[in-house]
């Protein structure tokens, strides 16, 4: 009577306990990296959200004044402006009448300062700008109806530069940026001034002003 070998199949060695920690290790480095890609893809994703709404409102910005002659700004608020110096940054909420003159229909908005006093200013109905509903107070008009404000994906104000003493030029935020690299980069140091007339950013995922998160009109990066 013959008697049949054992298959290779059931005499082959299984895998020792070095290679299988082995293949653990490689399968969680490459995790890992996926993870780090994904949450890069999804911070670049939010940063070209915020930066296409900033450039909506730069356009918005400039349509308005070509018809009107003037910025979408409550009268009052570019009083901060002295010594032939432009406005501070201006945010984007109810009480610059930015938002609200870019967006409404039949807008009248509060006159700043708590005055109580109003002012239409888009008295030709124009809607310039078509901007989402925020959801839970991110990314959008927060309130339902005027006076608008207008916060990023992260609930916070855009602020916006303008050119109010007429010289086509705004001061470049970049000077005051924690980010060494940004503010005092030897090779490519910030110019004191931009050659444009609207600046507009945002304080970016982290929140705090002037930092390299600040997602900006005026550079890429």
């Amino acid at each position: 009577m013959k008697i049949k070998p054992r298959s290779n199949f059931l005499t082959r060695p299984g895998f020792t306990l070095i290679e299988l920690l082995v293949v653990i290790t490689i399968i969680a480095i490459l995790a890992g990296l996926v993870m780090s890609q994904a949450n890069r893809l999804i911070a670049d994703g939010r940063k070209l959200q915020v930066q296409t709404v900033i450039k909506d409102l730069r356009v918005a910005i400039t349509s308005y004044q070509v018809e009107y002659n003037r910025y979408p700004v409550n009268p009052s608020m570019l009083s901060s402006a002295s010594g032939g110096q432009d406005a501070q940054a201006l945010p984007t909420n109810e009480t610059t009448g930015i938002i609200t003159a870019l967006t409404s229909i039949t807008s009248t908005t509060n006159g700043g300062g708590g005055g109580g006093a109003t002012s239409n200013l888009n008295p030709k109905d124009i809607k310039f700008i078509d901007l989402p509903i925020a959801k839970n107070g991110k990314y959008g008009l927060v309130n339902p109806q005027p006076p608008y404000k207008l916060v990023d994906l992260w609930g916070t104000v855009y602020y916006v530069l303008l050119d109010t003493n007429g010289d086509k030029q705004v001061m470049n935020p970049d000077l005051k940026n924690s980010d060494p690299k940004i503010s005092s980069n030897p090779i490519s140091p910030p110019p004191q001034m931009l050659p444009v007339e609207i600046a507009i950013y945002s304080w970016g995922q982290d929140l705090q002003a002037m930092t390299k998160d600040d997602v900006v009109s005026w550079r890429s990066k």
